[in-house]
This record gives structure tokens, sequence and C-alpha cells, in this order.
């Protein structure tokens, strides 16, 4: 059996509460304890990690990531267990892989059964918690589509998504449909009724469209800002219904190329801070270096840190980590590091449903969690007890 687990930190984010100097202790795959360290007596025979000059904080849960160095979710079982292990690097320690459109529908159901796999298999790394359908019930808008190919997309079709749901075998947790679309409402009533979240985006929708899809189960915007008509004093749209709206919760992607700080602190104002998370929205070519790389449609993607565009047009998804995003948040915002750090923890838990498991630091929860530094670098990444990333060169301190 495993000796029990104590971390010494400068502080301790969980998210709700900042504990000054904390512990957090931990035995076998869940946290026993959280205090300060007067508090919280650590108990004989404990394995000790001392990081005095850094912050414990519960493990990124990322809803919204297609893929990471070079590869994307449903390529290969092989290659998306490797990237829940590197992502682990960045914080991240359980995510839902998010699968865009494909040329064909077999292709979609492919990749579904690859993610399903490595989903029961385990990754020793980030865990998947689900699969978040992207598509392809999207508009073809250009207004609207980003950079999803219009040829792919899809109209909305209650046996397609009856067949996804099916050969995912329940697993996925979230799917971003295009309100307006013809049939799109049947599609959100079915997603709410089995317990998956309809997400809006890529999508032309109208203010009132917006509504009816919320009357309907719809409960979530993805990457808010991007991917809608922008906010229009007489036509609010689909942005107007999310920053207005009690019931649906937002994404936003906070990497500063996406959206920008003053538009994030609208939405943070708007919503309040319980109701908005970070996502990254990663792109295969996150965690690779600069440079131009080849994309499918015969494109070219331009990566230049944490900037990634379709050679001569619009912005390809993101390359910044969780770490980053988290961390620019509270840079560039009147968020503090507390509420950044809720931004990419317990509010993505809540949105899918495992805010039971983790997203926060409190005894009986699974011990997700990371030591950063004030930057929000990351040393030490655990999921569920166990050590997934560690930084090199970096010594976690004596044990006892």
């Amino acid at each position: 059996m495993e000796r029990p687990i104590a971390i010494r930190a400068k502080s301790v984010i969980t998210p709700l509460a900042r504990i000054e100097p904390g512990v957090v202790l931990i035995e076998g795959e869940r946290i026993a304890g959280v205090g300060t360290t007067k508090e919280l007596e650590i108990p004989a025979g404990c394995q000790v990690i001392d990081a005095p000059d850094k912050t414990v904080v519960p493990g990124f849960i990322d809803t919204h990531i297609h893929g990471w160095g070079g590869t994307h979710f449903g390529e290969s079982v092989e290659t998306t267990i490797a990237m829940c292990q590197s992502i682990a690097s960045t914080g991240t320690t359980a995510l839902l892989p998010t699968l865009m459109t494909e040329p064909t529908f077999d292709e979609i159901l492919d990749n579904i059964r690859v993610v399903r796999q490595a989903m029961l298999q385990g990754t020793d790394g980030a865990r998947i918690l689900g699969i978040h359908m992207e598509g392809p019930y999207l508009s073809t808008e250009d207004t609207a589509r980003g950079s999803q190919e219009a040829a792919y997309l899809r109209k909305p079709s209650l046996n397609e998504l009856l067949r996804l749901v099916e050969v995912s075998e329940g697993s996925i947790r979230k799917m971003t449909i295009a309100p307006e679309l013809e049939g799109a409402m049947r599609l959100i009533r079915e997603l709410a009724g089995q317990g998956i979240v309809p997400s809006a985006g890529h999508s032309t929708a109208t203010y009132e469209q917006a509504l009816e899809a919320v009357a309907a189960g719809l409960s979530c915007a993805t990457h808010t800002f991007n991917g809608m008509l922008p906010l229009h004093h007489r036509r609010p749209g689909l942005l107007g219904a999310v920053l207005t709206n009690d019931v649906i919760r937002a994404e936003v992607i906070a990497d500063g190329e996406h959206v920008s700080p003053p538009a994030m602190e609208l939405l943070v104002r708007c919503k309040g801070i319980e109701s908005v998370h970070i996502v990254t929205d990663s792109t295969l070519w996150a965690g690779l270096p600069d440079g131009r790389y080849p994309a499918r449609g015969g494109r070219t993607v331009i990566k230049e840190g944490t900037h990634a565009c379709v050679e001569g047009g619009t912005l390809f998804g993101s390359v910044a980590p969780m770490n980053f995003a988290v961390s620019y948040l509270a840079r560039s915002t009147h968020c503090s590091l507390a509420e950044a750090v809720r931004l990419a923890t317990l509010n993505p838990a809540r949105v899918i449903g495992f805010d039971d498991r983790t997203g926060r630091l409190a005894p009986g929860k699974d011990a997700d969690l990371v030591i950063v530094d004030e930057e929000v670098n990351v040393y030490l990444t655990m999921a569920g007890g166990r050590t997934i990333y560690r930084a090199d060169g970096w010594e976690v301190g004596h044990g006892q």
C-alpha cells in the first residue's frame, strides 16, 4: 500500500479560498485534508513534498481541446493516449477530446471509437472524462464557421445524433450546435434529455433563436465572441443572449489572441465569476515549434508564439496551453489568480457534471492537483494521487 502524501506549500488555492501557508493531504486517489500548516497535522509516515515558494491548485480541466504536439484526438488510440500524457506538463489533469467535422460521417464515427477506446484503456496522464463534439451541425456562413470547412458541415439529423451517441457508448458529454439550423431545436432537446450539454457555437442565431434554444435545453456557449456575430445594439444576436441570460455558461479562449482583455472583462462582469470557464481550443500545432505547417484542404497554418492562423486567413484554433491561459487572464483583467484558477477548474467541472469528483481541493475529491508558481509555470502535476508530470530539475522535497 502506498504511503499517504502531504504537500506543504506557500499557498493552496482551493479555488474558493486561498490558504497560506497550506497543506494538502492525499490518501490513495483522494484528498484527505486541506488546511493551514497550523491546523492540519501531518501524520507520521507520510511522504512529504515541500514547495515553500509554490502554490497548489486543482488540476486544470479542458473541455475544448482538439490536439497537441502534431496530432489530433481520434487519430489513433496510441497518439490520443500520448497526448494526454504530454498535456500533463501544462497542468491539465482532465479533458474532453474535441472532435471536429470530417469529410464523411463514417470518419466522425471512427474518431469517436478511437477516443472511446483510449478512455476505456486509461491514459496514465490527463484523464479523458468524455467527448466534446464540435459539430457537425454548424453554420456554413463565413461570419460564423471560422476554420470549419463548409463542405463537411451537415444538416441536423436526429438519427445521426442517436448513432453518434450509440457509438460513443454514452461518453459524449457536450456538443456544439448552431441553434438556427432547421431541426436543431429537436436535437438540443434530445441532447439535454440524455444529459449531454448542448452548446451554441459557430452560429448566426438571432437573440430570439438563442432564447428558444435555452428553453429547449441549451446551457452553454462555445468559445464566446468567436464563431458568432458581434454584438449589435438593435440585433443582439447569440452574443447578446450569452451576455444576458443566466442559464448560459460561457467558454472563453483566454490566449490573448482570440479575445481581448476588455472583452474578457465584459464577459466576467456580465456572467459573474461562476458562469465563465476557460478552454484552450488547442489544435494539433500546440506544443510544436513556430513554423509553417500543412493543414487539410490544402491549407497552410502559420504558428508564431501563441498565434496560429490559416495563411492569409482566420485564426485556426489556439496553440496556447491552459497554464498560460490562467496566467494571462489573471495578468490582463481584474480577475485574481484564485478566480482565474476557478475558471479552469471548478467551473468547467460543473458544466460537464464532474464537480462531485474533481475541480476543487477538498476532502473526498479526486487528488487532481498542480504545483505552480505565481506565473503559473507548472512544476508538478498529479491525477488521482499519481504524479503524471514533474518539471526537469525541480526537486520535490524530502520524504519522512
